[in-house]
């Protein structure tokens, strides 16, 4: 048994996973490798996608796999890392267009209003945000920033980052805000249902693909489950 929880070679838990259920394993492949194909988009373009997805998930064997592979579909280190500070970016989208439940909460206490009443994620969440914006004063200024400069055209393009790698983030972190707002920069882009289509299955291999690659910590336990029941049952 190793003392470290996450091993650099998963190859033989993930050929167990294979084994208990080959069918199950053959449909998700399936699934995986087609989603990986040229198309709309190319390979090399869902491969970057899948960089910034895989830092979403916080997979270290995701982010080591499509790093690679990346890289050998001509990818610069410069497209890479602009790929990474998108994720980083979606990462703090979610929280940022929450902020929005937090000050019309402040909003309703300060009229008197209960917190039970109306509904969550108004269509319309431009004032909260302006009010979080200058409640967080410099803080608000260098976040602007930040965000300005992930999305700049650079080694990938604005349109890109923002239409669907960002599209993609967006899912994978679960916020209708940020997924209206990546849907209507892709539309004014110009990309294609396809093309939107293509890198939101991305996401969703990449946020199967953590479970997948983390079924080795489930294969390990259960092998040394196993090897002592067989130990206790003398077999």
């Amino acid at each position: 048994m190793s003392e470290y929880m996450l091993k650099s070679n998963i190859s033989a838990d993930i050929m167990h996973l294979k084994e208990i259920n080959p069918d199950l394993y053959g449909a998700w492949m399936d699934y995986h490798n087609s989603a990986f194909t040229d198309g709309a988009l190319t390979k090399k373009e869902k491969e970057l996608i899948a960089v910034a997805a895989a830092h979403i998930t916080r997979c270290s064997y995701c982010i080591r796999s499509r790093v690679t592979i990346s890289k050998k579909h001509s990818a610069s280190d410069e497209e890479i890392s602009e790929a990474i500070y998108v994720a980083m970016r979606f990462a703090m989208g979610a929280p940022y267009a929450y902020t929005s439940m937090a000050f019309e909460a402040w909003d309703a206490l300060e009229n008197d209003i209960p917190l039970t009443e109306g509904h969550f994620f108004k269509k319309n969440i431009a004032h909260e945000i302006k009010c979080f914006s200058d409640a967080s004063a410099d803080m608000g200024d260098k976040f602007k920033e930040f965000t300005k400069k992930v999305f700049a055209d650079g080694a990938l393009s604005k349109d890109f980052k923002r239409g669907l790698m960002g599209l993609c983030c967006a899912n994978m972190t679960r916020c209708p805000y940020c997924i209206r707002g990546c849907a209507k920069d892709a539309k004014a882009a110009g990309y294609s249902k396809e093309q939107i289509a293509e890198a939101m299955n991305v996401g969703m291999v990449m946020s199967g693909g953590a479970c997948y690659a983390h079924s080795s910590v489930a294969m390990y336990t259960l092998d040394g489950i196993n090897e002592k029941e067989q130990k206790n049952t003398g077999s």
